[in-house]
């Protein structure tokens, strides 16, 4: 029996697609321009175009110059859906290859620029992921960084683009394909474990996200160990931290962000919110109660006596927290509000020269306070909070949040007090800074000779001045555990006394 002969044509090896000089000598196909170069890549007679096993095919991507001359980086920009972004990289840092990235030297970048998913790093993974769960469930609308990496020099030569727009003379538009060995980030690495974690969820399967979640990715072309050590100190070794109350102003979707709006409106806070752009919250300032990321800390200790995240307060637990949240700000307005005076009326001081209870520390001993007295309802509510929804549908986590609710409820635990016994309290005390109750708690501040500093203040009478102790006000966790156990405790009236600091 004979077999009829296939006719075999004539591929054209890698070896023969021009290098560009101005592209570092990457292999490029000017598709555009070179109309042999068309001709072979429209009848798919080069060979890299069969060698499908090796190389990842990425339409749609911009291959680029960046910075300046003569020491320009090669970078490609590229949209993979999630699953092509797992697929593409490769290199989950929270769980990095343990051969691959060896036998190409990526190891010793690694203990370089990557640091260990430990500690607050791994509870940010945690709520990155979190955060990619929600936009998949549609709670939210997914505003990713760039993700930026890099891949090792030693796979350069086996890369080749095929440009079909070279209008640009620093950047190409065309298809890449990319040697399938591991892409590591120099900017964006707990973001890229997140997106690895989201992308072997159960809901990430079931919503189709895999395909339909849209990513940005940019990959940095040639590079060794020390660019790539370069690379990561001049990304994260400048700048300086988020400023918390701007992006507390920004955000306008969180479930937290919707439950201050809620809870705000109509209060005494209302337009009195520091944003860190429009005025302070500084001793002589008036116009600012509260900066919004004090009043974000204050409402996680009514919600939950701060022991969660933002992010872990969601859509469905707004209704259920923003009443509460709204009758502590107006128990503060009504019991503070006369004081908390803007602008300051003649012949007084600043609000927050006098009182402790304009201070942050003070505000946030008073939400644990509130609840404390109301527990008995707010730990119920809670009980769902920080449910882990990694493979949870909304409708799914919200019956279970509903079920531990409704179990929690059976049996409350006990308020410290009631509501009406904390607001005849917080009535009671005298909150006045330079009152010895309160030097006892904060402490003095100390002039240039080191011993007890006063100050001369207005006496409320025109002309009339007296000498005070000058208190501190510290936001640490240690003044306001104090403050809050003293007003829960019986001792609680030892904060009632007029007598001054000397």
């Amino acid at each position: 029996m004979s077999f009829p002969m296939i006719p075999s044509a004539t591929l054209i090896p890698d070896s023969e697609v021009a290098e560009d000089e101005k592209f570092f000598n990457l292999k490029v196909v000017r598709f555009q321009s070179d109309k042999t170069a068309q001709e072979a890549f429209l009848n798919s007679k080069y060979e890299f175009q069969h060698e499908i096993g090796k190389r990842h095919a990425i339409p749609g991507v911009i291959l680029a110059l960046k910075g300046a001359s003569p020491s320009y980086r090669i970078t490609a920009t590229l949209h993979p859906t999630l699953r092509q972004f797992i697929e593409i990289v490769r290199y989950n840092p929270a769980n990095p290859p343990g051969d691959d990235y060896d036998e190409i030297g990526m190891s010793e970048a690694h203990q370089q620029t990557q640091s260990d998913f430990k500690g607050a790093k791994k509870d940010n993974l945690a709520h990155f992921r979190n955060y990619n769960i929600e936009a998949i469930r549609g709670e939210r609308v997914a505003y990713l960084p760039t993700v930026s990496g890099w891949q090792s020099s030693s796979v350069f030569g086996q890369t080749i683009f095929v440009a079909y727009d070279e209008s640009n003379p620093m950047a190409l538009y065309g298809t890449l394909y990319l040697p399938k060995s591991p892409v590591m980030q120099s900017d964006g690495q707990t973001q890229t474990a997140a997106l690895f974690q989201a992308a072997g969820t159960g809901l990430a399967i079931k919503a189709g996200a895999l395909d339909t979640f849209g990513t940005t990715l940019e990959i940095e072309l040639n590079v060794d160990v020390l660019r790539a050590g370069q690379s990561f100190a001049d990304r994260n070794g400048r700048g300086s931290k988020k400023n918390k109350n701007l992006v507390s102003r920004l955000d306008n979707s969180s479930a937290l962000a919707i439950i201050r709006e809620k809870a705000v409106k109509g209060t005494i806070f209302d337009g009195r919110l520091a944003d860190g752009r429009t005025g302070g919250t500084s001793e002589t300032a008036t116009k600012f109660i509260v900066d919004l990321s004090t009043m974000d800390q204050m409402l996680l200790n009514v919600i939950c006596k701060g022991s969660k995240k933002p992010e872990q307060i969601k859509h469905h637990h707004v209704d259920r927290f923003a009443p509460y949240c709204r009758d502590f700000l107006t128990m503060l307005g009504d019991t503070f509000g006369t004081q908390w005076a803007d602008p300051t009326p003649k012949h007084q001081e600043p609000y927050r020269r006098l009182y402790i209870h304009g201070w942050a520390f003070a505000q946030k001993a008073i939400a644990l306070a509130y609840h404390e007295a109301m527990r008995h309802e707010l730990e119920p509510l809670g009980a769902g909070l920080g449910l882990s929804s990694d493979h949870s549908t909304p409708t799914e986590l919200i019956e279970v949040d509903r079920k531990l609710v409704e179990v929690a409820k059976a049996d409350p635990p006990t308020s410290a007090l009631s509501l009406d016994e904390l607001k005849s309290r917080l009535s009671s005390i005298d909150w006045v800074r330079y009152r010895q109750h309160w030097i006892d708690v904060t402490g003095h501040k100390l002039d240039k000779e080191g011993k007890k500093k006063t100050r001369e203040i207005k006496d409320g009478t025109e002309g009339g001045k007296k000498t005070i102790v000058e208190g501190q006000a510290q936001n640490t966790a240690a003044t306001i555990g104090f403050v809050l156990n003293k007003v829960l405790s019986d001792t609680w009236t030892e904060l009632t006394s007029d007598v001054n600091a000397k």
